[in-house]
């Protein structure tokens, strides 16, 4: 009975490797790509992180300015190169608790941008010139300080998320996926 089934089961076997080697393979490919998004994901976390922490640098220069009571105020559009070069791998790569705090920082930032233009002249792409009569010196602090807040606190999920990062996690579930189709297959030929 027994060299029966020996010899039932004798032709599959080369199947089962092949059909383990692609299983493996698979796995291993897998283990591969999410590695490979991990590094992606926390570089671009590092680099959204750097943009921010600039964005916010040039907040703090408008506030001195609005503090001098100066005739210009920086513009912000022109530094936020990352931000708009890469919106569809915003969505890819960010956590989606990060997500929605990146977009509404730089949501804001058009929103000041814009009152700021409202009332003055663009030059050059860089500043914005107005008559120290006409500024609205207050409620541009305020938006700021406001925006400022909401920056810092973007930054800090940010970085949490490339601390929190780990391309190990999803390695040892792949690993784990494949001892237990490993262990189904042994079961399964052991009945047999």
């Amino acid at each position: 009975m027994q060299n029966t089934s020996y010899h039932l089961i004798t032709p599959f076997i080369p199947v089962l490797l092949m059909l383990t080697i692609v299983v493996a393979n698979h796995v291993v490919a897998a283990q591969r790509s999410d590695r490979k998004t991990a590094a992606e994901a926390s570089r671009f976390c590092v680099a959204m992180s750097a943009e921010l922490r600039a964005m916010l640098d040039l907040y703090n220069l408008n506030l001195d300015l609005i503090e001098k009571k100066a005739g210009y105020l920086l513009s912000t559009r022109s530094s936020i190169a990352i931000y708009k070069g890469n919106l569809s791998r915003l969505t890819a790569l960010l956590e989606r608790t990060s997500i929605g705090p990146v977009v509404e920082v730089f949501a804001q930032n058009e929103r000041i941008e814009s009152v700021v233009a409202a009332h003055s002249n663009l030059k050059c792409n860089l500043t914005y010139q107005f008559s120290p009569a006409d500024s609205k010196f207050d409620d541009w602090k305020q938006m700021y300080e406001q925006a400022s807040l909401k920056i810092a606190s973007a930054c800090q999920i940010l970085e949490g998320s490339v601390a929190s990062a780990s391309p190990l996690g999803t390695a040892f579930e792949g690993r784990s996926a494949f001892h237990q189709l490993l262990d189904s297959a042994r079961v399964f030929s052991a009945k047999r």
